[in-house]
C-alpha cells in the first residue's frame, strides 16, 4: 500500500513538473483572444482586488481597454480559464460575475464627456469582461507626482466642475463610484478629465449581499471613514468626500489626513488634524476652497450632500452672490461632533450593528474600529 502511494506521489510530481509555470499566472498573456477573436490582448495595464485591466485591439484594429472580472480572493486562473478557489467559493464567485455583468450594463448607459465609455460586456473563460474606451493621457496621480504645481487655480476650478458634472450624472443614475481618487481620473491630451475604473461601483437600488458588501476599496487619504467597515451607510456624500480629498491633493500637493485617524481624534475630543484650505491659497473664486473643506468633513451629515449643490456653490460664489443657507450650514458644535463620531465608530462594527456609547467609551470604540480596519486591510 505504501509503495502504491509513493508511486502515485512520484507520478503527480512528474506531471506537475511538466506544467508551464505561466499557466497559473493571474494576467492573460499578449495574443490571447477573447469573444471568438473579436478582441486580442496586447498588454497588461494594472490589477486590483476585483479585476485585471488590459490593453487590447478589437476586430477593426482599434485600441480598447478590457477589464476582466477577477476577484482574486475568490478565484484563480488555470491557463486562461478562471475558476473559484474552492467549492465554498463557487457561489460567491458566480454572484460576483453576475453583479459585474449587471453593473457593466448599467455603466454602458452612462454617456457623458467626462466618464469613460463602456462599449460591450461579455462572458468568456468562465468569467466576464467589459470593453471600454482607451483614453490617451495620464492619470492625475502621475501628473501630481511629476510636478509641484500641476494646475493653475483656473484649471483646477474648470477640472473640478467637470468632475462634479460627471459625479452628479452617475448619482442621478443611482450609482456610487466608491473609488474616486487621483489614479482614477485620467487627463487626456486636451486637458479634459475622465472618470474611470468603476470596479467598486454599486447601484444603490441593489439589494445588499455578502458579495457586494465585500466589494470595498480603501485608499488612505481619499476614502471617507464609512468606507472602512462593511455595513456602514454610504451615499453621494461619500463619493463627494473622495472627490474633495482628490482636489485637496491637487491644490496642496498631498492628500488630507486619513479619515479614520481624523474620526478617532474627533471622538476623543481632540482637534481634527485636517488643515482647511480656506485662507491658505490665493487665486480661487469666493467660496471655492470652503466648499472643498465642507465636502471632506468627517461626519457625512456635515458634508455637502449632492454634486448639484456643490456646483451651485461654485457658480454662485464665482458670481459674487450670497450662498444659500443649505450650502453654508455650520457643522455641529464640538460636543455634538464628538458624540456623533463615537456613535459612528460604534455603528461601523464588523457586524454592522447600531450601538450607542457614552462619550467616555468613545476612545474604546475607536480603537476597536481601527483594529478591525487593520485586520480587513492585511
Amino acid at each position: 500500500m505504501t509503495q502504491g502511494r509513493t508511486q502515485i506521489s512520484n507520478q503527480l510530481e512528474s506531471e506537475l513538473g511538466r506544467v508551464d509555470p505561466d499557466a497559473f499566472a493571474d494576467d492573460l498573456k499578449p495574443g490571447t483572444e477573447l469573444l471568438g477573436g473579436h478582441y486580442t490582448i496586447t498588454g497588461f495595464l494594472n490589477s486590483g482586488g476585483f479585476g485585471i485591466t488590459y490593453l487590447a485591439k478589437d476586430s477593426l484594429n482599434r485600441t480598447v481597454v478590457i477589464k476582466e472580472c477577477f476577484p482574486n480572493a475568490l478565484c484563480r486562473r488555470s491557463t486562461s480559464l478562471v475558476r473559484a478557489r474552492s467549492r465554498k467559493h463557487q457561489d460567491d464567485f458566480r454572484g460576483f460575475v453576475e453583479s459585474f455583468v449587471a453593473e457593466a450594463k448599467s455603466l454602458a448607459r452612462l454617456v457623458h464627456p467626462n466618464i469613460v465609455g463602456v462599449h460591450q460586456v461579455f462572458e468568456d473563460n468562465d468569467t466576464a469582461y467589459m470593453a471600454i474606451d482607451f483614453i490617451d493621457g495620464r492619470d492625475l496621480h502621475d501628473i501630481l507626482d511629476s510636478t509641484d504645481q500641476a494646475f493653475t487655480p483656473d484649471q483646477t476650478v474648470a477640472m473640478l466642475k467637470k468632475m462634479l458634472s460627471a459625479v452628479e450624472f452617475i448619482h442621478q443614475a443611482g450609482i456610487l463610484h466608491r473609488d474616486i481618487s487621483p489614479d482614477n481620473i485620467l487627463v487626456d491630451k486636451t486637458g479634459n478629465p475622465i472618470l474611470i475604473d468603476f470596479g467598486a461601483a454599486s447601484e444603490q437600488v441593489m439589494r445588499a449581499t455578502r458579495v457586494l458588501t465585500g466589494r470595498r476599496v480603501i485608499k488612505e487619504g481619499y476614502s471617507p471613514q464609512e468606507f472602512y467597515l462593511t455595513g456602514a451607510e454610504q451615499g453621494p456624500s461619500s463619493d463627494l468626500y473622495s472627490l474633495g480629498a482628490t482636489f485637496y491633493h491637487v491644490i496642496t500637493g498631498k492628500a488630507p489626513p486619513e479619515s479614520q485617524r481624523r474620526l478617532a481624534r474627533v471622538a476623543e475630543g481632540e482637534p481634527d488634524p485636517y488643515q482647511p484650505l480656506a485662507g491658505r491659497f490665493a487665486g480661487y473664486p469666493a467660496g471655492f476652497l470652503e466648499a472643498i473643506d465642507k465636502a471632506v468633513r468627517v461626519m457625512p451629515r456635515d458634508r455637502i450632500q449632492s454634486a448639484g449643490d456643490w456646483l451651485d456653490w461654485i457658480r454662485i460664489g464665482a458670481a459674487g452672490g450670497p450662498l444659500p443657507d443649505n450650502l453654508t450650514g455650520a457643522s455641529a458644535p464640538a460636543k455634538s461632533r464628538k458624540v456623533s463620531a463615537a456613535a459612528a465608530v460604534g455603528r461601523n462594527t464588523a457586524a454592522g450593528k447600531r450601538r450607542t456609547a457614552a462619550l467616555a467609551g468613545g476612545a474604546v470604540l475607536v480603537a476597536a474600529g481601527l483594529a478591525a480596519v487593520w485586520w480587513a486591510m492585511r
